[in-house]
C-alpha cells in the first residue's frame, strides 16, 4: 500500500485497483551477543493490496527472512522465519489533508515457534498526511498487542541466537513515525521517515517457569530511521530502493551468560534492499494530491504539465411506434476507449449523458480518442434499438429520436425426427436453428420442442449414421409449427 518500509501514509488505492510489490534486501548487525558475535540477515518480502473501494484497502503480506549468526555458540544456529499479515487501511481527503486508520492483523511465523491462536496479535494505527512544500508529510500513531511470544512453546529452550531471530515480543508496543515524500521530476520520488516501538507491559508472571524470562529496563525502545528512492518505469510499474537504520535495546553480559536475553524484535544495524511494485486495473494513474495542490499555486514550467479532460453531452429521446415516448427505458452508450454508467429515460422518453470524456488537453494541443458513439436501448415489451452518432463534437450532440417496436409473443417448434425405412424415432439428432444459433437434441421417442421469435428461419437436422436435412420454417405470433422431419442411412 501506500507508503514508506515503516510509515504508511493515509492514502489508499483507487477502487478496482490491484498492487503487487515484492522487496529483498540485506542486513547486518555485530556485537549483540558478544564482541565476535556477527548477525547478517537476508529479507524477502511478497505483498499484494486491492482497492476495494475509494476509501478502503485490503492488502496480505508475507514477510520472510534468514537470519545467519556466526562468532558465538552455538556456531551456525541459523533459521528462516515467515510472518503472514493482513491489513486493511481507510483514508479520507478533506481539503488540502487526508486522514485514515489502519488495522493489522499479525500470525507469527513458525520455524523456531509454532502457530498458535492465542499468539495472534493486532495494531491500529491513525494517520495523517498533509502537504509540505512540493511534497507530502505524514505522520502516525498507534498500539500493539503482541501476543506473539505466546507461540513459543518452550522459551527457556530457546538458544540466544533464536530469540535474535524469532522477532516475537514479550511487550506490547506503543508506536508512531513520520515520513516526507518529495517528488524529483515526473517520474521519481525520495522519501526519508523515522519511526519508533515503545515498549510497555513485560514477560508472564514467573510462577511455575523454570527461569524468569530477562526484562527489559523500562524507557528501552526500538529507533529506526531510513531513506527510500522510487522511480516510475511505465504507468504500471515503479521500482524502488531503500536503506534503514536501526537501534534496538541492547544485551548485558550477565543476560548473555545465563543464556536468557528479553524476547523483543531485534533487527540489525543497517539494511538496504530494493524492491519492485506493480498496479494493474482501476482508473488512470493520476499526479499524486502534493503534486498537484502546490502546483495550483506555482506556475510552469516549475510544475509538470497537466492533462486536461475534453467533454461533451449526448442527449436524445426514445419513442414507441405510436409516437408516446418510452418511460424508464434503459439507455446505454458504447464508445471506443472509455465506459460510461447507462441512464433511463425521464417521463418524456428523454436521456442523456453528461460529461463525456472524449478526449483530452495538454499544454494546449488537444487530443481526440473518441470520435464515434453508438447507442442502444433496451425496454420491456419491446425489441432493442440502436443509434449511432458518426462524428461526436466538443459541446453537445443530440442523436435523431429511437423508436422501439412492439415485441411480438413467440411461437413454438415441435417436431418428430425419424428413421427411414423403418420410421423408428431417433434419439438425441441434433437441431440447429438460424439466425440465432439455437440449438435442441429430439428426445427418445425422437420429439424435440423450442420457443422462438416469430419470423422465418433455416433448421438443420443430423444424426449419426443418418443424411443431414436442412429445411425452412415460418413462426408465428402465438403459433406451433409442426415438423415431421424423416433422415436417411
Amino acid at each position: 500500500m501506500p507508503g514508506g518500509v515503516h510509515a504508511p501514509t493515509a492514502e489508499t488505492l483507487p477502487k478496482g485497483a490491484v498492487q503487487v510489490s515484492t522487496l529483498t534486501g540485506f542486513g547486518r548487525r555485530s556485537g549483540l551477543l558478544g564482541p565476535d558475535h556477527k548477525f547478517n540477515r537476508v529479507i524477502g518480502d511478497l505483498a499484494v493490496a486491492f482497492g476495494a473501494t475509494a476509501n478502503i484497502s485490503v492488502g496480505l503480506t508475507l514477510d520472510g527472512r534468514y537470519d545467519k549468526h556466526s562468532g558465538g555458540s552455538p556456531s551456525g544456529d541459523d533459521g528462516y522465519v515467515g510472518d503472514p499479515k493482513l491489513i486493511v487501511r481507510a483514508g479520507k481527503s478533506t481539503g488540502s489533508v487526508a486522514f485514515g486508520g489502519q488495522l493489522g492483523i499479525w500470525i507469527p511465523g513458525k520455524d523456531a515457534p509454532s502457530v498458535a491462536a492465542s499468539a495472534i496479535s493486532v495494531d491500529a494505527r491513525g494517520i495523517v498526511s498533509l502537504p509540505a512544500g512540493p511534497g507530502l508529510l505524514s505522520f502516525n500513531a498507534g498500539f500493539r498487542l503482541d501476543n506473539s511470544a505466546k507461540s513459543v512453546d518452550d522459551p527457556d529452550r530457546l538458544s540466544l541466537q533464536d530469540r535474535v531471530s524469532l522477532g516475537v515480543s514479550d511487550y506490547h508496543a506503543l508506536f508512531g513515525g513520520a515520513q516526507l515524500r518529495i517528488p524529483a521530476g515526473d517520474k521519481a520520488w525520495v522519501a526519508v521517515e523515522g519511526t519508533l516501538d515503545a515498549y510497555v507491559g513485560g514477560p508472564p508472571d514467573p510462577e511455575g517457569m523454570e527461569v524468569k524470562r530477562a526484562e527489559l529496563p523500562r524507557g528501552k525502545m526500538t529507533i529506526r530511521g531510513g531513506l527510500t528512492a522510487g522511480f516510475h518505469i511505465n504507468d504500471s510499474i515503479s521500482a524502488i530502493v531503500f536503506l534503514e537504520a536501526a537501534k534496538v535495546p541492547g544485551v548485558n553480559l550477565a543476560q548473555v551468560m545465563d543464556n536468557n536475553i528479553a524476547l523483543v524484535p531485534y533487527e540489525p544495524i543497517f539494511t538496504g534492499g530494493l524492491g519492485i511494485q506493480a498496479r494493474f486495473g482501476g482508473p488512470k494513474a493520476v499526479a499524486p494530491m502534493f503534486v498537484e495542490k502546490d502546483c495550483a499555486k506555482r506556475n510552469p514550467p516549475d510544475c509538470p504539465a497537466v492533462k486536461v479532460a475534453i467533454t461533451t453531452e449526448i442527449s436524445g429521446t426514445v419513442m414507441d411506434n405510436a409516437g408516446k415516448p418510452v418511460v424508464g427505458a434503459k439507455v446505454l452508450l458504447t464508445l471506443k476507449n472509455s465506459q460510461v454508467e447507462p441512464v433511463v429515460t425521464d417521463d418524456k422518453g428523454a436521456y442523456v449523458f453528461k460529461g463525456v470524456r472524449i478526449g483530452d488537453s495538454l499544454e494546449g494541443k488537444e487530443t481526440i480518442d473518441e470520435t464515434a458513439a453508438e447507442i442502444s436501448v433496451e425496454a420491456g415489451g419491446m425489441k432493442p434499438g440502436k443509434a449511432t452518432v458518426p462524428q461526436l463534437a466538443k459541446g453537445t450532440n443530440t442523436v435523431a429520436a429511437i423508436t422501439l417496436d412492439p415485441e411480438l409473443p413467440p411461437g413454438e417448434l415441435r417436431g418428430v425426427v425419424s428413421g427411414l425405412p423403418k420410421g423408428k424415432p431417433v434419439t438425441n439428432a441434433q437441431v440447429e436453428i438460424e439466425p440465432g444459433g439455437q440449438k435442441v437434441s429430439s428426445q427418445a421417442d425422437g420429439t424435440f420442442q423450442i420457443n422462438l421469435a416469430p419470423g422465418e428461419y433455416k433448421i438443420k437436422v443430423s444424426a449419426p449414421g443418418y443424411k443431414t436435412q436442412e429445411l425452412t420454417v415460418k413462426i408465428d405470433p402465438n403459433g406451433v409449427a409442426i415438423k415431421n422431419i424423416d433422415l436417411t442411412p
